[in-house]
């Protein structure tokens, strides 16, 4: 196949390189003016978006943040290659992690520097070769017409004889992914017949998994990693297959252990991060959570709504720990990210509601710090259908606002908004994942009240027992837990008057007083006469910490 028909791009930090690559193309007969280079990561998606090109010779180990595999992400992600184009990475770098990568990102083709000339131009002309004779297929797939890539497939096959195992390869994932796990398990348990290679076990255990037998395909990925330790499909396979199970903390282990061998993939930073939160390890859950974050910078896979999320894992850790001083540390870290991205938000756009991630962030701030009222304030200025819709972590705390808070009927909804597109999710792992998030999210609602209800429980006790100091302590720590209790607030206000409260500041106690009081009122249950004696231990309370 001719290459002076075709537009390339060269992506690399090394203007040796791309001069290098530049010659072996004008070599084979391609016209300067046809390839276009770029040093600089973010330039290289801008031209993406404005152009478009052939082949792109994109290198892996890019000195920017946003490596060679992050640009192929975001040009899947925002389809900014036609179907028939190619993308190939190049790189010096053939450890396994590398390698590993690849076999995970899946471009059309990748060359291990240095590289002969003539190596080269074919691999490219095979690839474009490929491409351009199964287009109609690939553009099929890539508008997720399973149905019809499935009929042209077998058409393709006649045609095109020499990529006959590509083709099956397609074919088996369109299988999987219209879910007819059935035609798809005897599917691949053919061509493991006819085949040594990988990919068909995988393709075999991943129906197995559809079809609900785990614990068959649990040994196929366990087979294949007896022979292969390192291959990352296979060990996905397998996490995916243990937390089906229910066995959480083993598939934490394995993506631990990919992660290892493969640190550069940012989905799995998500992954592990709400393994982690599942398992209420909130410091961990927001350090993996913030690695995201720095990967996708600058990329369309950023959102507010994860980092957001990283400062409510925060402040959920400040929730379960015994120290004090770490307590406040935690808080006080989450709150200067929050002030951080109001200031990031602000300079993008002036209002704030157009930001409604951030808003639930500073409710749960809020009511974290008892400042119950203002939470509610923020609460309400958020309009539950505007949020954006295909944000699963501005769903899911949007659910934890209103389960702090107290409003059963906005969790519910926030919680059915947050199932829909996690349904919606395409990586099967972060899909797992974040379903077990939610779930772990429910029972950590319900261990809160719990949790909440016994401390109140005991101040009621030591109250009775005229306790008052003991009485005090665990009311404030129960204040952080179930702010809306009005039982609680009442006894606040009650205790306050009696005794000072050790270890808050005096703008801290005045800011839960007045939630407590306004709480109080604003509960259906109390008569007027017990809110109006709220009033007055209000009143007096203010007074003894003034």
């Amino acid at each position: 196949m001719l290459l002076c028909h075709h537009s390339f791009l060269i992506i690399d930090d090394s203007n040796t390189a791309i001069a290098l690559t530049r010659s072996m193309l004008t070599n084979a007969g391609v016209s300067n003016s046809h390839i276009q280079t770029t040093t600089d990561s973010l330039k290289a998606l801008r031209m993406l978006r404005t152009n478009q090109y052939d082949v792109v010779l994109c290198d892996y180990n890019m000195q920017h943040h946003i490596d060679g595999g992050l640009i192929f992400d975001e040009i899947k992600h925002n389809h900014l290659l036609s179907p028939s184009s190619v993308f190939i990475c190049v790189t010096g770098d053939n450890s396994q992690q590398v390698v590993t990568h690849f076999l995970e990102l899946e471009p059309d083709d990748y060359l291990i520097k240095p590289f002969r000339f003539a190596d080269f131009i074919s691999r490219i002309e095979y690839v474009l070769e490929r491409k351009t004779a199964l287009k109609v297929l690939l553009t099929a797939i890539d508008e997720k017409k399973y149905e019809q890539a499935l009929h042209l497939a077998s058409s393709l096959t006649q045609d095109f004889p020499k990529f006959k195992g590509y083709i099956t390869r397609i074919q088996g994932d369109c299988l999987l992914r219209l879910q007819r796990h059935l035609e798809a398990e005897a599917f691949y348990a053919k061509a493991c017949a006819e085949t040594q290679h990988i990919w068909p076990m995988i393709g075999f255990g991943n129906a197995l998994q559809g079809l609900g037998k785990l614990k068959q395909a649990e040994d196929i990925f366990h087979e294949i990693l007896a022979k292969h330790p390192h291959h990352p499909k296979a060990r996905q396979g397998l996490a995916n297959c243990l937390i089906r199970q229910d066995d959480l903390p083993q598939a934490l282990q394995h993506f631990l252990m990919l992660h290892k061998i493969n640190p550069a993939n940012p989905i799995r930073e998500l992954i592990i991060a709400n393994l982690y939160a599942h398992q209420q390890d909130h410091n961990k859950a927001a350090t993996g959570y913030q690695r995201f974050i720095r990967k996708v910078a600058d990329t369309s896979q950023y959102s507010y709504g994860v980092e957001v999320n990283a400062s409510i894992s925060l402040l959920l850790a400040s929730i379960y720990s015994r120290d004090a001083k770490h307590t406040t540390q935690l808080i006080d870290e989450a709150r200067n990210a929050l002030v951080q991205l109001n200031q990031k938000a602000t300079k993008e756009d002036k209002r704030l509601e157009n930001h409604p991630s951030l808003l639930v962030g500073l409710a749960i701030l809020a009511c974290m710090r008892g400042e119950i009222q203002n939470c509610y304030s923020i609460a309400s200025q958020i309009e539950m259908d505007s949020v954006e819709t295909d944000d699963f972590y501005t769903a899911l705390n949007l659910a934890r606002m209103y389960g702090f808070c107290g409003m059963p009927d906005m969790y519910e909804a926030a919680m059915v908004k947050a199932r829909k597109i996690c349904g919606q999710t395409e990586d099967e792992g972060l899909m797992l994942s974040q379903i077990e998030l939610l779930n772990g999210f429910q029972d950590e609602i319900y261990q809160r009240l719990k949790l909440g209800g016994a401390l109140v429980k005991k101040a009621q006790s030591y109250r009775q027992q005229n306790l008052a100091n003991k009485a005090l302590k665990h009311a404030y720590r129960a204040f952080f837990i179930v702010p809306f209790h009005h039982e609680l607030c009442f006894l606040i206000l009650e205790l306050t008057a009696l005794a000072t409260p050790a270890g808050l500041q005096h703008d801290e106690v005045n800011e839960i007083l007045k939630s407590c009081y306004w709480l109080y009122c604003h509960d259906k249950r109390p008569t007027e006469q017990q809110k109006k004696r709220a009033l007055d231990l209000y009143r007096l309370a203010t007074m003894r910490v003034a």
